[in-house]
């Protein structure tokens, strides 16, 4: 569990990440055909009791890759836990690796057969004595609004520029279809980055103008995110490779932190609900944290998309 205290700022995080991802996890608990659907109301309820119990809080989490609640303390796990592998590398370099986009019914099969090839990549250079490829992979996975399918790629952090330009190589003897473009090097200079999301719960459908600038027209597309996680469901997104040590992603046993002195006198009720943007004591009234929504993010968390009118009409 991490022991680190947990106050009024990790409480307004963990809160603005519940309250954006509400409108789009009530689309997904209602795809009751989908294979994740009792998970999608787990995600639903996702932290929405909390205890405080003496020193510590304790609440309920869903576990899943889709919640950004859940996410948020897996990826400060992730980091914490990486954090001396990566420090202790040398020349890190940020690899990307693609292949050409697939439809949806390919898209767990396309997974698997990259994974795959980066097993049979390494085993190959065991075989040869070469260097193995040593450093952290991550699988992620995004969706094309514009030609409906669906890409999945890799990122890394390596030791050795050589070594990148070899794995590039390599990885495009398998893939000769692939874009090269597609395939990208460069000095790693943010580790954290890599330990985010799996997937953008948003897509890009394309350009809007918004004060007069430019921006990408971002939106949730609930049939494209169940597609994606049905895929990697029972999969490992963040994989060490070269004898690096693995650092579970699991959060089961983060189910209390202890409160900070601050936090702990301000808030004296032991129960508190969610209310849709805050939790609340039953009892008194009380908001537990100072969490309040700006107008754009009301905005933005209600840009959900169907790709199926029928399914869009019945909202």
């Amino acid at each position: 569990m991490d022991r680190q205290l947990f106050g009024i700022e990790q409480l307004n995080k963990r809160a603005k990440a519940k309250f954006s991802q509400e409108p789009l996890t009530l689309e997904l608990r209602k795809m009751t055909e989908s294979k994740l659907h009792k998970k999608y109301v787990d995600t639903f309820f996702c932290g929405s009791v909390i205890q405080q119990k003496g020193e510590k809080m304790t609440s309920r989490y869903c576990r899943h890759r889709w919640c950004k609640v859940c996410n948020r303390i897996r990826t400060g796990k992730l980091i914490n836990g990486y954090a001396d592998t990566l420090e202790n590398l040398t020349d890190k370099q940020f690899v990307t690796l693609t292949i050409p986009n697939v439809n949806g019914d390919e898209l767990k099969s396309a997974i698997l057969q990259m994974n795959k090839t980066i097993r049979k990549i390494q085993d190959n250079r065991r075989k040869q004595k070469k260097p193995l490829i040593k450093g952290i992979r991550k699988l992620e996975c995004t969706y094309n609004v514009q030609l409906n399918n669906f890409h999945p790629h890799y990122h890394f952090i390596i030791e050795n520029e050589k070594i990148a330009d070899q794995l590039i190589n390599e990885w495009l003897k398998y893939y000769p279809t692939a874009n090269i473009k597609g395939q990208h090097k460069a000095t790693a200079t943010e580790c954290k980055e890599l330990f985010k999301y799996f997937t953008k719960l948003t897509s890009n459908a394309g350009k809007v103008f918004v004060n007069g600038t430019r921006a990408k027209d971002e939106w949730h597309y609930p049939e494209a995110i169940d597609v994606i996680f049905t895929a990697i469901i029972k999969l490992r997104i963040i994989q060490p490779m070269g004898g690096l040590k693995m650092v579970s992603d699991e959060i089961e046993e983060i189910q209390s932190e202890i409160i900070d002195g601050e936090t702990l006198e301000i808030k004296a009720s032991e129960l508190y609900l969610w209310n849709g943007e805050n939790w609340f004591s039953p009892y008194t009234g009380e908001l537990l944290s100072s969490f309040k929504p700006k107008i754009h993010l009301r905005r933005f968390r209600e840009k959900i998309r169907y790709l199926h009118k029928d399914l869009q009409n019945e909202q």
